[in-house]
């Protein structure tokens, strides 16, 4: 799965969530977005404890 995949199921998710969940659900594509633009294709598998605070 990739994180294209993942964006496309939460943005229809969306059309049905309720109004109380969209801020959070907006919150996590935007995350999986940011993951995609900085090239990480697998986020699940990578190693993050590299990253500078």
């Amino acid at each position: 799965m990739t994180n294209e995949d993942v964006l496309k199921a939460l943005k229809q998710i969306k059309t049905y969530t309720a109004a109380d969940s969209l801020d959070e659900l907006e919150f996590a594509i935007e995350v999986i977005q940011k993951l995609e633009d900085a090239g990480v294709k697998e986020p699940l598998k990578a190693d993050f404890s590299k990253l500078t605070k």
